[in-house]
């Protein structure tokens, strides 16, 4: 009675998978029909369950159930309703696409970035293990020889009289040292088991530390650069202290292949040439997290022209997120890897799966969805990438060129100096309203917003976006200028004024994101600096209708200056000792009088409220307190090019020093090498009618020690 919808075909051979979608409706038809074994009710397909709500129509592929279990590259014997052959096709011409060798590729179809990802550490570590299994089992025998000694000294000791003392303290000793040796071995086999995972802090994505802790293996998160790649050099010094804590714990390495936010992608050749010089020339696997960029790589060639994208760059696995690009309508993806590298880390197993024909269950999920494989293969031949890659290469010239689009009209509206378009698709700039984030779902990441520009986004949308972003620009301008106050910093800001520091100086702060340096790095150093411009009195900040910190400007005498505890947040130490150099000119030798100068040091605004007056505003109730108390002259030095434009109002005005960020060094080292641009000071006159001559009235010399 079921059975109204159900379409009527003729047998077909169930051994031969058809080659086309038409010829694949009748054949997957003509198996429903005859379905029993399987714990499947099929109410889809007959119809209890009607989906024609949901757009999907009565005798579809889409319509009725499609199930690839385990390996792709072995058919079930009985559950026939599998798609396995499309799947096998699909991988084949990725296969060609990245360059590999004909039947070099293994993988499956995912749910998506974050099953890839999974896949790739579990195979990882799999094929770890068993590179070192020989290893193992040499370690465990030795454990057990050791463990066997250790209960016969045991026993030797029980029989030792209890008034011996000299012989018993020296069983005792034995007993003690076999102890210590079974423990360095057993620590050994937990190396061994327990591969050691590096990935980019604050810029991979967040399954990677998730996995980690469900494979349980060793989390290490490197410092990122500016844009979100991998610090190489901290790398290198990562792997020298991994390699003395964990001298025999495997490696691997996910790097990035387009960061969410920035689309930054990871020197992947660099990475390998520093796995491959760094000392006790350790195991590893390196990954490729190509969520978005991965599918475009051999399009946009970030490391030049590359015949084999596995075997060229020594990775090993790769995980494309196929709802990403080419942009199917279900969350699916792609896991690939060598064939060699996959049969070593299967080369053990049993985990076949014998109701469905011994097949071995290479997945994480078993069951796959064959929707997801024919929806995937269609996109492929859509674009005829199993002939060339033309179309793909038109389609991504086509979104780059909107990007650029985009970025230009942005610059419009808040100038080159709030505009990003580090790489590829992704365009940042400053927060809207939440009521554009969401009407165009935009990503917000503390004070900015990303769009990532792809095919469904055309000239015609941004000209909207722009048009209503003007708009929105203006009506917050309205609300800052009416809805804010200004006060002095007091106990009751510290939450918000905190957060507003953290957020600021994290994301916007050159030096800081140089370094790589995250909010809970930068959390006890804001909570020492805040509370020490409480307890001076000379800070303000601007307030919301919510008593929300929106702005600040901290300011101190320089007679008594802020003390950095690099105890409590020693990856400020660089900053600081920058800072000392640049005003090492201007404060060395000199004793000041309390109640002179003025150090203006740190101000932030949120970001989607810059360029709308309340820095100025701010700036101007410091000033204006800071002079009331008899201050005359400021001094002040700008890491940041927009800050250090403000300088610029004041008439009495005198440049003390700049320097470079990359010529500035530290303990033998330079750690801001690469940054360009550099750190400036300033002195101004604040007072009215005072000039900078007044300086020599502010402080006296310090007396330089005499030798007798």
């Amino acid at each position: 009675m079921w059975r109204k919808n159900v379409h009527s075909s003729g047998p077909n051979d169930p051994e031969k998978l058809p080659e086309d979608f038409d010829s694949l409706i009748d054949y997957i038809h003509n198996l429903a029909q005859h379905k029993m074994g399987y714990p499947v009710s099929l109410l889809t397909y007959l119809g209890v369950v009607d989906n024609r709500i949901l757009g999907i129509q009565p005798g579809t592929l889409a319509n009725v159930l499609l199930n690839n279990v385990g390996d792709p590259f072995k058919d079930s014997l009985t559950s026939l309703m599998e798609v396995k052959g499309f799947e096998r096709k699909l991988i084949s011409i990725l296969e060609k696409y990245y360059g590999m060798k004909e039947d070099e590729a293994r993988g499956y179809v995912t749910t998506g970035g974050t099953e890839g990802n999974f896949g790739a550490m579990w195979w990882s570590k799999r094929n770890l293990i068993n590179q070192a299994l020989d290893k193992l089992i040499k370690v465990d025998d030795t454990i057990k020889q050791q463990s066997a000694e250790e209960q016969e000294l045991t026993s030797q000791l029980a029989r030792i009289p209890l008034t011996d003392y000299r012989n018993r303290m020296e069983q005792l000793q034995r007993i003690m040292n076999a102890r210590d040796a079974i423990a360095v071995n057993k620590n050994i086999v937990q190396q061994l088991l327990t591969p050691t995972v590096f990935y980019t802090k604050g810029h991979t994505h967040y399954s990677i530390p998730k996995i980690a802790e469900i494979l349980r293996l060793n989390p290490r998160p490197l410092v990122a650069n500016e844009d979100g790649s991998v610090n190489l050099q901290n790398f290198k010094k990562e792997l020298i202290i991994h390699h003395g804590a964990h001298p025999h714990s495997s490696i691997i390495v996910v790097t990035n292949i387009g960061t969410t936010i920035t689309g930054a992608i990871d020197d992947v050749p660099g990475i390998k040439r520093m796995l491959d010089e760094a000392p006790g020339k350790p195991t590893y696997t390196i990954h490729m997290d190509g969520a978005l960029t991965g599918f475009v790589l051999p399009i946009i060639k970030p490391f030049g022209e590359i015949p084999d994208y596995f075997e060229h760059l020594g990775v090993n696995t790769l995980a494309v997120s196929a709802h990403k690009y080419p942009g199917l309508s279900q969350p699916c993806g792609i896991l690939l890897a060598r064939k060699p590298f996959f049969e070593k880390a299967f080369e053990k197993s049993e985990r076949s799966v014998d109701y469905v024909g011994d097949i071995l269950d290479v997945t994480v999920t078993g069951s796959r969805s064959g929707l997801n494989v024919l929806m995937f293969y269609n996109a492929l031949l859509t674009m005829k990438l199993d002939k060339n890659n033309d179309t793909l290469t038109k389609m991504v010239a086509e979104n780059l060129n909107t990007a650029t689009y985009l970025r230009d009209e942005l610059i419009k509206i808040y100038g080159k100096e709030n505009v990003s378009y580090p790489y590829h698709f992704n365009v940042l700039f400053p927060k809207p309203s939440m009521a554009m984030a969401r009407k165009y779902q935009l990503m917000i990441t503390g004070g900015n917003a990303t769009i990532c520009v792809l095919t469904n986004i055309t000239r015609e949308l941004i000209d909207q976006f722009i048009h209503d972003l003007k708009i929105d620009k203006e009506e917050v301008m309205k609300t800052v200028t009416t809805d804010n106050s200004v006060a002095t910093l007091q106990q009751q800001h510290l939450k918000s004024a905190k957060d507003l520091f953290i957020k600021a100086f994290c994301f916007s702060e050159p030096v800081t994101r140089h370094l790589g340096i995250q909010p809970d790095d930068y959390d006890a150093f804001a909570e020492a600096a805040l509370q020490k411009a409480i307890q001076d009195g000379m800070s303000k900040v601007a307030v919301d209708k919510n008593n929300r910190v929106i702005a600040f400007v901290i300011i101190e005498d320089i007679a008594n200056p802020f003390k950095p505890d690099f105890a409590r947040y020693p990856r400020m130490k660089p900053i600081f000792g920058l800072l000392d150099h640049l005003s090492k000119p201007f404060l060395a030798g000199k004793k000041f009088h309390k109640g002179k100068v003025a150090h203006f040091w740190l101000a932030a605004v949120e970001q989607e409220l810059m360029g709308k007056g309340l820095f100025k505003k701010v700036n101007h109730a410091v000033l204006e307190d800071a002079v009331k108390n008899g201050y005359e002259l400021a001094y002040s030095e700008f890491t940041n090019e927009i800050s250090a434009k403000e300088a610029l109002l004041f008439k009495e005005l005198q440049l003390c020093n700049k320097l470079k960020y990359e010529d500035f060094s530290m303990d033998g080292q330079k750690p801001f090498y690469g940054l360009k641009g550099e750190a400036v000071a300033y002195l101004a006159a604040i007072k009215p009618g005072t000039k900078l001559t007044s300086l020599k009235d502010c402080y006296i010399l310090e007396k330089t020690p005499t030798h007798s």
